[in-house]
């Protein structure tokens, strides 16, 4: 199966309302079901209008329906109290 060359950006917030990135090979139309039908129940995904370079396109490396997230999880320490 060739590699996909259709990605989009979405954007998911957890029940936290913490951002996650997800990439989904998939039609525009459908990358948002793509990415809901992956994540859990509760959380949402919203299309972004932002585009992939050919280049990172090419180093996903996804094929088509594939789904991803492209978060890094880094945890950021909470200041100290003095």
């Amino acid at each position: 199966m060739a590699n996909a060359t259709n990605l989009h950006l979405v954007r998911v917030t957890t029940d936290d309302r913490e951002h996650q990135l997800w990439v989904a090979a998939a039609p525009r139309e459908e990358a948002v079901t793509q990415v809901l039908n992956a994540i859990p129940e509760g959380w949402t995904a919203a299309l972004l209008s932002n585009r992939l370079k050919p280049a990172e396109v090419e180093a996903l490396n996804m094929k088509a329906g594939e789904v991803r997230e492209l978060t890094l999880n880094r945890q950021v320490p909470k200041p100290r109290a003095n």
